[in-house]
């Protein structure tokens, strides 16, 4: 028999049974798991329909891959409970053959689509191979191109004369030959010509000279005084192309212009003419898939279109033509840049309308978008019996007003760094896409940079809790890679690891060892994604957001709730019993945080929703000034009278610190629907549903969190378990005016699922500290890790005292076999893998095991644990790189939390020797740094890989409490 350490039940170990009603499934329960909101709720929680199932993106070397290839990597796909497959052609290395609208591309996307009617999965495809969206054919001049704004300048002392060719903007891309004269101006600086950005101008001076061009040149005279600059402004292609340049296809490709109808028509010709066949077109219409658009990553001096003017003028009501020198800011529209609108523009007008004109050129980008490019992209995906799913966000546009086009609203949880930190500009369309009532809240999750190869799960799953948290309902993995395809060896084909790079993460598939656990976490994100998309949404706060920024600021919320939301939903939504949107997602109280612009007309509806008793409350100075330049002097004082009454209004308050707001919002009678009695730091969802409600609860933190948590509903808490499927009442809570109490434990990285419906039940409002109360069927029983007596108060005010007899103490396996499946590349370029056989008196990772440093792939532990008669335990798993599956006396036990890593281990240990099996697989970054041909994965450190600890037996036992 192998050797234990004992040691006494810790602090940790009596938190880990105080929490056990809600995280343990009895083994031995007996009744069918109870159906709190409904028998259907209850199934298909258990089996979540395929609508359910996430995404993954599925990418090709365009059509370069074998037929059977894509037929058997379908069917891993499915296999490994994903729903749908996005396939994405990246690039190849012949475009001629099998580029974006080659017949071999075309077949190919036939028989992924064949094989997903075969094995279950939906095939969605991209709006154009690659990214942002390109159209083979067009050339840089082609008027169906995407358009740029650039300017050149000419500095001319007063009285002096400027006479020669209108000034023109730095050289352009290759490829643009032709440009378009827009304007030409002049205008008095304030001051130097050639000061430091911004360069200062007088207005009202400004004088138009496009009337005065002939053959391309002008001649005008300065007057007196001062520094003057001639300005040429001309319209011209950008000449940008895909992310992958001109390897997509055959002829070139090159983006399209997203402000006109014309660059959508061009994507929808070439899908007619050269991607659809008529089986083609057959096939999509039946799978009934997405047409999906990736996030706008655009490039250009300054984005334009040909009718810019003239949209703009009958859009916003007066000319951009004399305020184009103010709409310029250095590197805004530049791919990738961190320029945004808040940066010093070039050139502002001394009259302060600069800010107000470029918020109207940014709303007037906004309406083209959709108007020009959405709608024509929807409606011809509509005609095709597809949906137009989007990642509207990139640029200066108005990202949660594009999301109410779209029929599926995507965002990401792109990453820097493996340590995923939460950003509120991913949440913006959460607000639009409540109040707009769209079913599907998307996130393509969850790429980082340099951790191709290396990502871990429990980091995938924290990208993937902070989504929930804050809306999303539907994750697209990122992503698959055809393996075979490109004569790569072993492990394959990956768009983002070519020619040894270490680039965005990940290549999941059967070339990855945690594939074969893939299916756990499928079925957990299938399963919270069912439950966040039951019912209507519950939100606390509407958080006012009007910016086309690419970044937002997140209020000092503490435990409430919060959507973004703009004037459109604003100026929409009703109000009755002091909930705003009551019917979903009944909003609470309004946060102004920090917003210097309001419309008058939402002004107006605020005010009035005050006086019908809405709660709001301003953080900072109160909106001061409308958006835009039409008609602002009358309408930014009328809006300050507004705004004066809308202060003045019982139910308004103004504070000066963020960190105000929630003290703020008690004292306006404002509670969150999810309380916990400390700060955790817990991020929660709520959907109220026929008969109750479900919370998300998820843990940001580093540190686990146990709390007692209120939660506001009726009825009786379950426990959902989104690992499992089951459904198990908890067995002690309280109850009172509309609030249910429960104790929740959420590990760092973690979430839990909570059902709060159905009848009143017998169950304890108290336990003894070290003690738990679980609910068996009908019966309540006392669960505790030491010997005592320990008093329960149950819910009808009696009290039951309840004696445990002798329990084990806790312990530490100390010896441990390890059997090792070393996964590498074998001399055939294949995949192969070697043996490796250890006893371990201590677990440590892989790393510091010197036959298994450079080793990734599968390692199965063993050892042997002892319990007496009428003990059961919980297993800590401490730290595992990477999944994990627990066997015990040769019975597999029910997926387990691959976040926390504990789990039950009641109903299948035995009194006496019990043999453990822990099966773990890891990322392939170690192999990789020493397989030839991945010089990136060789620049990054060893990851700790395998079971590393300390794992932790608890034993407890259960007494029922009679009476």
């Amino acid at each position: 028999m192998l050797s234990f350490t004992r040691r006494r039940l810790t602090v940790s170990a009596v938190a880990l049974l105080m929490a056990a009603a809600l995280v343990s499934v009895p083994r031995d329960a007996t009744a069918a798991d109870p159906a709190p909101l409904g028998d259907t709720f209850a199934k298909q929680f258990a089996n979540p329909p395929a609508a359910a199932q996430p995404k993954i993106r599925y990418w090709w070397p365009c059509g370069q891959l074998d037929a059977a290839d894509i037929d058997a990597e379908v069917k891993q796909i499915a296999d490994r409970g994903f729903g749908a497959a996005e396939i994405a052609c990246i690039f190849t290395t012949d475009p001629g053959q099998y580029g974006w609208g080659s017949p071999a591309l075309t077949q190919r996307l036939r028989t992924a689509v064949e094989a997903g009617r075969k094995y279950g999965v939906q095939i969605d495809v991209t709006a154009g191979p690659a990214w942002p969206l390109v159209v083979p054919g067009l050339t840089p001049d082609s008027p169906q191109a995407a358009q740029e704004l650039v300017y050149g300048r000419a500095v001319v002392d007063g009285g002096g004369t400027f006479s020669g060719p209108v000034p023109t903007g730095p050289a352009p891309r290759a490829g643009v030959t032709k440009q378009t004269l827009v304007a030409v101006q002049a205008v008095r600086c304030a001051g130097d010509c050639a000061a430091t950005k911004p360069v200062r101008l007088d207005r009202a001076s400004l004088v138009d000279l496009t009337g005065s061009v002939r053959n391309g040149a002008v001649t005008w005279r300065a007057p007196a005084g001062g520094q003057w600059l001639v300005l040429g402004f001309w319209q011209r292609g950008t000449g940008q192309a895909s992310v992958s340049a001109q390897s997509v296809s055959s002829p070139d490709a090159y983006v399209v212009d997203h402000f006109s109808a014309a660059g959508a028509r061009a994507s929808t010709a070439f899908w007619d003419e050269r991607v659809l066949s008529p089986q083609l077109r057959r096939l999509l219409a039946e799978s009934g898939g997405d047409l999906f658009e990736d996030s706008l990553e655009l490039d250009s001096a300054q984005h334009w279109t040909a009718a810019f003017l003239s949209r703009f003028s009958s859009l916003r009501g007066y000319s951009l033509q004399k305020y184009l020198p103010v709409v310029f800011i250095d590197r805004i529209h530049r791919q990738y840049t961190p320029v945004g609108t808040g940066d010093s523009p070039d050139f502002e007008f001394t009259d302060g309308s600069g800010a107000r004109v470029r918020e109207d050129y940014y709303r007037t980008l906004t309406d083209l978008y959709v108007a020009e490019h959405v709608k024509p992209l929807q409606s011809w995906a509509h005609s095709r019996g597809l949906r137009y799913r989007a990642q509207p966000y990139g640029t200066t546009i108005d990202t949660a007003r594009v999301s109410a086009a779209v029929d599926v609203p995507e965002t990401e949880s792109l990453g820097l760094q493996d340590d995923y930190q939460d950003s509120p500009f991913r949440w913006v369309a959460n607000g639009t896409v409540h109040l707009t009532g769209r079913p599907v809240y998307s996130l393509e999750c969850c790429a980082v940079y340099n951790g191709a190869y290396g990502q871990t799960w429990p980091q995938v799953l924290r990208h993937v809790g902070t989504a929930f948290a804050h809306g999303v309902n539907q994750v697209v993995y990122h992503g698959f890679a055809t393996e075979n395809a490109l004569g790569t060896p072993w492990p394959g084909f990956s768009p983002f690891t070519t020619q040894g790079g270490n680039g965005f993460s990940e290549s999941w598939g059967p070339r990855q060892p945690t594939w074969a656990d893939t299916r756990a976490i499928t079925a957990w994100t299938a399963r919270t994604q069912y439950v966040l998309r039951q019912g209507r949404p519950s939100v606390d706060l509407a958080v006012y957001r009007e910016s086309y920024a690419g970044t937002a600021q997140a209020p000092t919320a503490g435990s409430f709730t919060y959507d973004y939301v703009g004037p459109d939903q604003l100026n929409a939504a009703s109000l009755s019993g002091r909930r705003l949107a009551p019917d979903g997602p009944a909003y609470r109280a309004v946060v102004l945080d920090r917003q210097e612009t309001l419309p008058l007309a939402t002004a107006r509806r605020l005010l009035a929703h005050a006086r019908a008793g809405l709660p709001i409350v301003v953080v900072g100075d109160a909106p001061r000034r409308v958006p835009g330049a039409a008609d602002s002097r009358t309408q930014d004082a009328a809006l300050g009278q507004v705004v004066t009454q809308l202060l003045a209004q019982p139910s308004v308050r103004r504070i000066a610190e963020p960190a105000q707001l929630t003290q703020t919002l008690a004292q306006l009678r404002v509670r969150p629907a999810a309380e916990p009695t400390d700060a955790s730091g817990l991020l929660t969802a709520r959907r109220t549903v026929s008969g109750g409600d479900a919370y998300y609860l998820f843990n940001p933190t580093a540190t686990t969190i146990t709390t007692d948590l209120s939660l506001e509903g009726r009825g009786a808490p379950y426990a959902l378990d989104a690992w499992t499927g089951r459904i198990t009442p908890v067995g002690r809570f309280r109850a009172a005016e509309g609030r249910v109490t429960v104790p929740v434990r959420v590990p760092a990285g973690g979430s839990t699922l909570v059902a709060i419906g159905g009848p009143a039940r017998p169950h304890a409002t108290a336990v003894g500290e070290g003690a738990e109360v679980v609910a068996v069927g009908s019966e309540l029983r006392l669960r505790a890790g030491r010997t005592g007596t320990y008093s329960v108060t149950r819910d009808n005010g009696s009290t039951a005292q309840v004696t445990v007899p002798a329990v084990t103490d806790a312990s530490t396996p100390q010896q441990w076999k390890l059997s090792v499946d070393d996964w590498r590349r074998g001399p055939d370029g294949r995949r192969t893998v070697v043996s490796h056989e250890l006893t371990l008196p201590e677990l440590k990772p892989w790393s510091e095991i010197p036959e298994l440093q450079d080793v990734s792939g599968v390692g199965t532990y063993s050892t042997e644990i002892r319990l007496q008669a009428g003990e059961s335990a919980y297993l800590d798993l401490g730290r595992v790189t990477d999944t994990v599956s627990v066997t015990v006396n040769g019975t597999a036990l029910p997926p387990i939390d691959q976040v926390g890593r504990r789990l039950d281990l009641g109903g299948y240990v035995k009194a006496g020797t019990n043999t453990l099996t822990i099966r773990v697989a890891t990322p392939l970054r170690n192999r990789l740094r020493v397989t030839d041909g991945f010089p990136g994965q060789a620049a990054q450190p060893r990851q700790e890989y395998g079971l590393i600890g300390p794992v932790r037996l608890t034993p407890y036992r259960e007494v029922s409490i009679s009476g």
